[in-house]
């Protein structure tokens, strides 16, 4: 039992892929089956072969990431939104991520989607999105991952058949000892083929459905953003003098109920002055005879 767990030592850490791992446990597997375990091993690996084979010769279909981003320009935003949430319905798609910005009374001034599409929809669904209004901006984005997803298909059949190796080493051992250091790599392993497990799903999830980003903003007001012309202008002037109409009668209805008030503090200030004023010619004359009588003296 000694050798069968240094064999199992020495394969374990000589291969800590897929394949190397196999042939290790294969070792050890027939050290500990008799010959008519033996016999029957052989057409089992060579069906593992054929397996391990078999991802190569299925795949004729390439495996490719797509991303896309259309912005978009359109007078009224939430109607916008409401038809770009309609395109996505059509091609059996969902809206993952939403947000949208309220500037005033007007609704929403701006609009952010996210969608997640089936790949095989992924131009039609496109160039729909572009035709929802006024186009800004479009662009795409194709990665191939064909030879990931081949390469984590075989990754993924070899953990799977190095496990159950080493579960078969694992009935079959006797010893506390061989118990605890099988039972440890069979976990090392199990932990990998999780993460390729992960791998392959995160890969499949990219792969059967594209994501493209809408970015929807709100048009100048009585036109497209690009050219306001003079009715905009007109518009956009008649508004400013509605608001600062608003805001001087605010100020006056402000002012009003303090207007008794500001009379009866000026009242007193006006009366003096005007007192001031009257009296104020009686004492000029003195001042003036002096200068007229000034040049007949001499």
């Amino acid at each position: 039992m000694i050798s069968i767990v240094s064999i199992f030592a020495l394969g374990a850490c000589g291969g800590s892929d897929g394949s190397g791992g196999s042939s290790a446990d294969s070792g050890s597997v027939e050290s500990l089956t008799d010959s008519s375990a033996g016999k029957a091993a052989a057409p089992e690996m060579a069906a593992e072969d054929a397996d391990a084979a078999a991802p190569n010769q299925a795949v004729t279909k390439a495996s490719i990431i797509s991303t896309g981003s259309v912005a978009l320009s359109a007078k009224d935003v939430g109607k916008t939104r409401t038809q770009v949430q309609h395109i996505s319905d059509r091609y059996a798609g969902q809206v993952t991520e939403q947000e949208t910005s309220n500037s005033d009374d007007d609704g929403p001034s701006h609009a952010r989607m996210v969608l997640r599409i089936p790949s095989k929809s992924f131009d039609a669904a496109m160039a729909d999105l572009e035709e929802t209004a006024t186009l800004v901006d479009s662009s795409t984005t194709t990665t191939d991952v064909t030879t990931e997803v081949v390469d984590t298909e075989v990754r993924v059949k070899n953990a799977r058949t190095s496990i159950e190796r080493i579960r078969t080493l694992l009935s079959r051992a006797e010893k506390i000892g061989d118990v605890i250091a099988i039972e440890s790599e069979l976990a090392r392993r199990e932990a990998d083929l999780n993460s390729l497990l992960a791998q392959q799903a995160a890969l499949e999830d990219q792969t059967s459905l594209s994501t493209i980003t809408v970015s929807i903003d709100r048009a100048g007001p009585g036109g497209s953003a690009d050219d306001p012309g003079f009715l905009a202008g007109l518009s956009a002037g008649w508004d400013a003098l509605g608001a600062s109409a608003r805001v001087l009668a605010v100020a006056l209805g402000a002012i009003l109920p303090w207007t008794p008030v500001i009379l009866l503090l000026i009242a007193p200030i006006w009366l003096l002055r005007r007192r001031k004023a009257v009296v104020a010619p009686a004492t000029v004359p003195a001042p003036a005879s002096a200068t007229a009588t000034g040049p007949a003296e001499e």
